[in-house]
């Protein structure tokens, strides 16, 4: 009440127990939270100068999708906060692995620091987006598949098959784009698709036997390597790109700039 009397506008509609926010109300939360995110970066400059140890000191938002959560981070995780165990990593799971729709807003907004996404090209006006890895993307199969002994598997060898692919409700994700392409383009339309939120669920249903599924092969070399899954010699491969993104208007904390740059070494290692 006293905001809305210091600016001359309502910034919320009262409607008995519920309120709404107004037009002005929805300008006022955008600029809300720009304001925070600049308090948390005055905060973090404050502790970084009156550190007297030379310790890096703050605390960090990080979010990625399931993929690079379980296969991907954890090292980085371990590696930075060993070499900085004075920053406070916060780690959010992103439902989506694009540089799209609210993954987008979190790190324009300040409310993520450092996204990890997996896309053939993740670009944004506004946002830094470094491409760390290529990642090669597997058509998997339970061993005992027909089709897992095949010396080629095309899009058209699928006609009739049983689709496993991974959920992402908002966007879809860039490498089940590829793999559903691959079979719009030759007119295949599957009979059934299953989708999960689980990775790990959807390899142990394709282990059952229940149908194909299209995955990034970090996702399942353990499973590949123990003849758990069989990955079929698809005639079409294809592969998305492990991206880091941050905000490059933002003013770069010592944890910021520490961060991205364990990123780049941890990963740099992984390509090794």
């Amino acid at each position: 009440a006293a905001l809305e009397r210091e600016l001359g506008v309502p910034l919320f509609d009262r409607l008995g127990r519920r309120i709404a926010l107004t037009g002005a109300g929805s300008v006022m939360l955008a600029y809300s939270r720009k304001l925070m995110a600049v308090a948390e970066e005055a905060r973090e400059a404050v502790a970084d100068a009156s550190a007297a140890s030379g310790e890096v000191v703050g605390s960090l938002t990080v979010s990625a999708p399931e993929t690079l959560l379980t296969y991907r981070l954890p090292r980085l995780l371990a590696v930075f906060h060993e070499r900085h165990p004075n920053v406070r990593l916060l780690v959010r799971p992103s439902a989506v692995g694009r540089l799209v729709g609210s993954m987008r807003r979190a790190i324009k907004e300040g409310r993520v620091d450092v996204a990890f996404v997996l896309d053939a090209f993740a670009e944004s006006r506004g946002l830094s987006a470094e491409p760390l890895l290529e990642e090669g993307v597997r058509v998997i199969a339970g061993v005992a598949h027909p089709l897992s002994s095949s010396p080629s598997v095309s899009p058209s060898d699928l006609s009739g098959e049983t689709l496993l692919l991974p959920e992402a409700p908002e966007s879809g994700c860039a490498y089940r784009g590829q793999f559903e392409r691959h079979l719009s383009a030759v007119g295949v339309v599957p009979p059934e698709t299953m989708e999960f939120q689980s990775i790990e669920a959807l390899k142990q249903c394709v282990a059952a036997g229940m149908g194909v599924a299209v995955l990034p092969s970090v996702a399942v070399e353990t499973e590949l390597r123990n003849d758990t899954l069989a990955a079929l010699a698809w005639e079409e491969p294809f592969e998305v790109r492990t991206q880091m993104v941050w905000h490059e208007e933002r003013w770069k904390s010592p944890a910021l700039r520490a961060f991205l740059e364990t990123a780049r070494e941890v990963f740099s290692a992984a390509v090794g």
